[in-house]
Order: C-alpha cells, then sequence, then structure tokens
C-alpha cells in the first residue's frame, strides 16, 4: 500500500515562547458541528491546586476503587483555544511496547510515515527487561545522528524501574531541547508543550494530589488549540481488550471538559470512539456523531486506546466492542496510531488512521473509502 499522510519537514525544535497566534479559526460547517454546547454536566471534580512535587507511593500497591464522576463546585476555567501547533505536525501514538524486535519493527513504521513525535502510553519493560534494553531498542531506531524523532512516556503497571526510566527521560529531554511545562518525566505526572501540542501525562497508579486534579490544573486556562491526556490504565468501557475499571471516570471528564484528546495503552488492542459528550455514559454527541468525522471543544472529545505496540496482542472483548459509541477497533496486528495536526493549512483541522507494521491502514477500514479521519477543534 502506498505511504499516506506523509508530514512536512522537521521544522524548528520548538516555537520561541508560546508560538504565534493561530489567525484562522473553524470554518462555519465546524462550528456548527463542533460548537455550542451544554456544560452543565461537565464540571467534573477534583479539587485543590498541584503542588510542585508529587508524592511518591512507597509501593504499586492496588488500585483504589474507580471513583464516580463528581461535579465540582464551579465551572472549569477553559480558555479561548488559539496557540496552534506547527503545521502538519504528525505524532505516533503507541503503547505496551516491551523491547523487542516486534517493537522496532513498529519503530520503523513511525520512520516511514515520517512522524516527529512519538507518545508512549506506558508498559515498556517486561519479563525481567530492564530500562536501558528499551532505551537501546527505541534510540537505534529513531534517537540516531540520521534519525531524531522525540519521544514522551507515561508510565504503565510493568514498568517497576521508573526510576531509571524517568531520568532516562529527563536527560534525553534536555538533550533534544524540550523542558517540561510542569514537573519533569522522574515525578511520573508532568507536563510537556512541544510544536504547540499540549500534553499531560499522568501514572499508573494514583498520586497525591490526585492525577484527576493534576490532569484538571494543567489544562485550566490552556489556550493551546491541541491538548492530549495520555495515561496508561483504562475503564472498562473506555479498552476493548480485557481490562476493567482502574482509571476512575474523573479524569476523563476532567479532560473531556477542556476539549483534550484522551490517549490509553494497556488492553493489547486498539479502538477508537466517536465524539461523546459524556464518558462515563459514552454519550454520543448528536451533532457530530460521525465514525470519521470528529469535534473537539470544551465539553467533547474522543478517547482512544493504541496497545499494540509490540508485545502480545488480546482477543477483542465482543460485548464491548460492539457497543455503538465506538469509532474502530481492531486487535490482529502490531501498528500505531498517527495524527497530524494543523493540516490544510488550518490549526484547527486534523487527520488519523491506524496503520499496521504491514502498511496497511484498518481505521478507517477500506469498507469506508477512506484513508483517514477528521477532526474539527471549535473555540
Amino acid at each position: 500500500m502506498s505511504e499516506r499522510l506523509s508530514a512536512g519537514g522537521w521544522g524548528t525544535w520548538e516555537r520561541a515562547g508560546l508560538g504565534l497566534l493561530a489567525a484562522a479559526v473553524c470554518s462555519a460547517s465546524a462550528i456548527s458541528a463542533c460548537g455550542g454546547e451544554d456544560h452543565s454536566a461537565n464540571n467534573a471534580g477534583g479539587e485543590g491546586a498541584a503542588s510542585p512535587g508529587v508524592y511518591e507511593p512507597p509501593s504499586e500497591g492496588p488500585e483504589p476503587a474507580a471513583d464516580t464522576n463528581e461535579a465540582a463546585d464551579e465551572a472549569p476555567s477553559v480558555a479561548a483555544a488559539d496557540i496552534p501547533t506547527d503545521a502538519n505536525f504528525k505524532v505516533a501514538f503507541i503503547g505496551d511496547t516491551a523491547s523487542g524486535e516486534d517493537f522496532r519493527t513498529v519503530l520503523q513504521l513511525v520512520k516511514r510515515e515520517a512522524a516527529q513525535l512519538v507518545v508512549v502510553q506506558g508498559d515498556l519493560t517486561y519479563d525481567g527487561e530492564a530500562p536501558p534494553e528499551w532505551f537501546s531498542a527505541i534510540d537505534a531506531e529513531i534517537n540516531t545522528a540520521q534519525t531524531k524523532i522525540p519521544y514522551f512516556v507515561s508510565k504503565g503497571n510493568h514498568d517497576s524501574g521508573w526510576s531509571q526510566i524517568g531520568s532516562g527521560l529527563k536527560s534525553r529531554m534536555a538533550t533534544w531541547n524540550i523542558p517540561s511545562e510542569n514537573n519533569d518525566p522522574t515525578k511520573k505526572n508532568y507536563s510537556v508543550v512541544y510544536k504547540g501540542l499540549k500534553i499531560v501525562m499522568v501514572s499508573d497508579s494514583e498520586t497525591s494530589p490526585s492525577r484527576a486534579t493534576y490532569v484538571k490544573d494543567r489544562l485550566a486556562n490552556d489556550a493551546h488549540i491541541w491538548k492530549i491526556c495520555s495515561w496508561h490504565k483504562n475503564q472498562r468501557a473506555t479498552n476493548v481488550g480485557p481490562k476493567s475499571d482502574e482509571m476512575g471516570w474523573t479524569i476523563y471528564e476532567n479532560c473531556r471538559a477542556q476539549g483534550a484528546i484522551v490517549a490509553q495503552g494497556h488492553s493489547h488492542t486498539y479502538s477508537r470512539s466517536k465524539t461523546v459528550t459524556n464518558d462515563q455514559s459514552q454519550t454520543i454527541d448528536s451533532s457530530c456523531n460521525s465514525a470519521f468525522d470528529l469535534c473537539v471543544a470544551p465539553g467533547k472529545h474522543f478517547f482512544f486506546d493504541s496497545s499494540l505496540g509490540g508485545h502480545d496482542m488480546r482477543p477483542l472483548n465482543t460485548t464491548v466492542a460492539s457497543k455503538p459509541y465506538w469509532g474502530s477497533t481492531y486487535a490482529s496486528s502490531f501498528g500505531a496510531l498517527f495524527i497530524t495536526f494543523h493540516v490544510d493549512g488550518d490549526p484547527r483541522k486534523a487527520r488519523g488512521y491506524f496503520k499496521t507494521v504491514d502498511n496497511v491502514i484498518i481505521d478507517p477500514p477500506a469498507s469506508s473509502g477512506k484513508t483517514s479521519f477528521t477532526i474539527t477543534r471549535a473555540p
């Protein structure tokens, strides 16, 4: 199959300051599809401000019971989104990689597709693997003198050596001249802005302040057009593999309130939702209900799980996979989700697709007649 959606050249590592403000706005049709939203149910919980550091739990003990979607006392603070990403900024999302040959095959796909950033949703080390093995594998493919593709990682439950992983990420980010926006990878919860894309990453286990509060504080009044919430674990309804409720709904709703896309791993499958206006009830946006034309705005977003990164594939849970809120589900080959932001000269437009290591696009499927799904961001 021919290559599709190749991104433009590298551009600068990071724009000075916050970057140029986008002059373009949504088209009339996009605003109609993505715009006005009733936010009465969007003020998800999580109180208090994040401290400069994050408490490190002494052990990776059992997960706390999943929380409910508690409403905050005040409406969320939402800034006008006007800080764009670089044009044609292409990002690969993967998870559950290990450090073997299948992972390196996925990274070779990432290079072929000309991605400019890799965001990993956790679980780098399995079965006695050590962090240096993972760094050796990824650096050999995408962090060489010939190929420099930065990568950020959210901690997974198999990443027991996070102190070493976090330190390795921190030193590489310094080499790439990419500063953390808040905390750094050693703290497990940290945030970064790269080429105008805001990414908030949280740990696989609960922290204090809570992960939901950390996300809420990092996104409040944030003016970036495109925002990503990245973590490893799931809720039962947000993955089509075998995983159960482990994150709680508040953190999802806090991301939705700010129009941030949710990236997950953990299930060893691939799934992407349609546009939803409530995560806990998986309510499909009636004004933007297409499987392949998505809308993002304060109060609406989509979530995905891209965890076919190189270690193990799990069968689909057919009961969950048949739910109407899914735009695409898959579990048959390793691969990556690619999203290119700021396309067609429009800073509020993006395109995405999931491609296997065999160069087959499965989201959207061939039966759709499409080669990518679109995402439109309203103010």
